[in-house]
């Protein structure tokens, strides 16, 4: 029987003194992490096995004693945002209807029973996939499926317990609970924030013996200017990053201030865990997102009718990674086909494997009956000199159904509208240029580190961003 960090008793056992948790100045060791998590397990052995229990925590290092004490109790963690709205949060509360809503650890309880650790087949771990409107959708986990995840990680990122890892975000981004929980598993120590401050991260890779570096493109993008302003070289091993598709020019100029380090991505969903991993190899194939990665099957199209080499279509994918089911919350683009999953994004695959990502369903905008994804047009926009960012989205349009508009975030020298169109049109092609563009220097962030296109998308209808001159 094996669960989601069952390895902590006997990395406290190996090395009782040795730094598990550091959070500024607070640093937990493996004895006192384990002798933490073992008392709440205990003080919540009195609720049903396989209880919800909600996690509402900002401080990180309170987040993961709950997160695994509820997990080794056999109990289902379910991660709340504290930054929801109240509304939000009552309508998932009242689907979801969890036992308890906790906001920081406990070890008060009745529980007195021996509690059960779970099964490996058992569900341990409920989150929720970003969204700007409606019930987001709640991905339910096993301990199988993220126990498989790790041995992915420990075959292609070499990830072990002498690593030290630093995870740049908080704990309610997938990418960076996932980091986190992982690493301890492992037997890694593990340094954690409050908050993403590239200035304090930029020094603790500085001062720390950092080795990896779990953080999104674009923190990877403020880390990198930090340490350029201050020339420092950092010898960190490893750099994993996902949530959005990682340039190969903002790759490029990483290297530069962690030269001994591989540059990995890999790309997946909540609901799939990874699908693929590009390993920092500098080749022609910059702009995929890599190759399946061990366990995992791919195919483009209809799993049953697969689309031939190079022809773009929807991703599916087959492998023991992925999730059981959504607990609230649904999506259209969410389907499967016998043991095949899609979450709708599309793609193609070349003659060697590589995987080519080329949209999402519910981005996509179809403009005077034209599918258009506005992520090839902001890789293209953010290819162009002045272009730290990009952001497109489709608004109402009497004519055209929907027409395009980019939100630029500008570097440097700035730029005309009509050579940001010229860019489009000679790449794309003529309907994909956007009607308007505009910039933006505050660019917002989601707290996972992702643009929040929502944000400035009602910031743009409210009349808040500056068109760009002709």
């Amino acid at each position: 029987m094996a669960y989601v960090g069952e390895p902590l008793g006997q990395h406290a056992q190996r090395r009782p003194n040795a730094p598990a948790l550091t959070l500024e100045a607070e640093t937990l060791t493996w004895a006192e992490l384990e002798r933490r998590v073992s008392g709440m397990a205990q003080a919540l052995s009195f609720y049903p096995s396989g209880s919800r229990l909600a996690l509402a925590i900002y401080n990180p290092v309170q987040f993961l004693i709950s997160y695994f004490a509820i997990v080794r109790a056999g109990h289902v963690v379910t991660v709340f945002d504290p930054d929801w709205p109240e509304e939000r949060r009552q309508k998932i509360e009242a689907a979801i209807q969890p036992v308890a809503v906790l906001i920081e650890p406990t070890s008060s309880g009745t529980g007195s029973s021996p509690y059960h650790p779970p099964s490996e087949h058992d569900p341990f771990y409920i989150g929720f996939t970003s969204g700007s409107t409606g019930l987001p959708k709640g991905f339910e986990r096993t301990h199988s499926s993220w126990l498989e995840s790790f041995r992915v990680s420990e075959t292609e990122f070499g990830i072990s317990s002498s690593d030290h890892v630093l995870i740049a975000g908080s704990m309610q981004h997938s990418l960076h609970l996932y980091g986190a929980v992982h690493a301890l598993h492992t037997g890694a120590s593990v340094t954690l924030f409050s908050r993403f401050d590239p200035k304090i991260i930029s020094g603790c890779l500085q001062s720390e013996s950092i080795s990896v570096l779990y953080a999104t493109p674009t923190q990877l993008h403020y880390i990198y200017e930090t340490l350029k302003r201050q020339e420092a070289s950092v010898p960190l091993r490893l750099g994993l990053a996902s949530g959005a598709k990682w340039r190969p020019e903002d790759q490029t100029r990483l290297q530069q201030v962690f030269p001994n380090a591989t540059l990995a991505e890999f790309y997946g969903a909540s609901e799939t865990s990874f699908l693929t991993a590009s390993n920092g190899v500098k080749t022609s194939l910059d702009n995929s997102v890599g190759f399946p990665v061990q366990g995992v099957e791919l195919c483009i199209g209809d799993p049953l009718h697969p689309l031939p080499v190079g022809q773009s279509g929807l991703i599916w994918t087959r492998s023991p990674m992925v999730f059981s089911r959504y607990v609230c919350g649904d999506s259209p683009d969410t389907r499967w086909k016998g043991e095949w999953l899609t979450v709708g994004d599309h793609g193609f695959l070349d003659k060697t494997g590589a995987l080519f990502l080329t949209g999402r369903e519910n981005r996509m905008i179809i403009s005077s009956g034209l599918n258009i994804y506005p992520e090839e047009v902001e890789r293209v926009l953010e290819s162009q000199d002045g272009v730290a960012a990009a952001a497109v989205f489709g608004v109402d349009d009497p004519v055209r159904g929907e027409c395009l508009v980019a939100i630029i975030r500008p570097k440097g020298e700035a730029l005309k509208a009509e050579q940001l169109a010229k860019a489009c049109r000679s790449n794309l092609g003529r309907g994909f240029v956007p009607r308007e563009f505009h910039f933006e220097e505050k660019w917002p962030l989601t707290n996972g580190g992702k643009t929040d296109l929502a944000k400035l998308k009602t910031r743009y209808l409210a009349g808040q961003t500056q068109r760009a001159g002709k």
